[in-house]
């Protein structure tokens, strides 16, 4: 997550917060807001890189340690993690972990959070949050990603419009929507002239 800096402090208190709050349990119960992860490697995959994170000096602003008390003994959980002060080329900012761990780095401005954005090599999907529609419709054209959400999270989820990234993410192919039927689409064009007389070319015809 790339936060203006002006914003940074107060908002790394705020999800912290909300992190520590959120409660963990069966990924089937309408009240659980962090289910399990898929099994015990990943939890420790998890772990492995707060170590890393904390190794890279990133400040640890909540979570950071397996959840197995109680109820949560019998699953493989990891708390809801926060990490501040997170360099734009550290690992846990750079690499994908599929656990719940945020990373938020401090930028100037929409221009450094968007060339730190274009750096990664994934680009499956980004949001921004502003109320300017000006700071938007930048993000909208500079973001080099294949979804761009503007004051929205990346639920990734809207299968009626083409889905997919850039750079390392993907294949190269849209999916969802009617982009999906090219990859697998033989084009052909037919022109028919149903006027019965031989047409001089478009171009020419008066």
């Amino acid at each position: 997550m790339l936060v203006a800096e002006r914003v940074h402090d107060a908002l790394v208190e705020r999800v912290a917060t909300r992190a520590q709050s959120l409660k963990l349990g069966d990924g089937l119960d309408p009240d659980t807001e962090v289910g399990p992860l898929v099994n015990q490697g990943q939890v420790e995959r998890v772990h492995q890189y707060v170590e890393i994170g904390l190794e890279e000096g990133a400040r640890l602003a909540a979570g950071g340690a397996r959840a197995n008390d109680g109820a949560l003994a019998k699953g493989h959980f990891y708390r809801p993690t926060v990490f501040a002060c997170v360099k734009p080329h550290a690992r846990i900012a750079v690499e994908e972990i599929f656990g719940p761990v945020l990373a938020m780095i401090r930028v100037r401005d929409l221009d450094e959070a968007i060339q730190i954005n274009n750096a990664s090599r994934f680009g499956l999907s980004a949001s921004v949050f502003t109320a300017d529609v000006n700071r938007a419709f930048r993000a909208m054209r500079d973001l080099d990603t294949g979804i761009v959400y503007v004051n929205h999270g990346t639920t990734g989820a809207e299968t009626h419009l083409p889905f997919g990234g850039t750079r390392g993410t993907g294949n190269g192919h849209r999916e969802a929507g009617h982009t999906m039927l090219d990859p697998f689409t033989e084009w052909k064009s037919v022109y028919i002239d149903f006027s019965g007389r031989i047409q001089r070319a478009q171009i020419d015809n008066p």
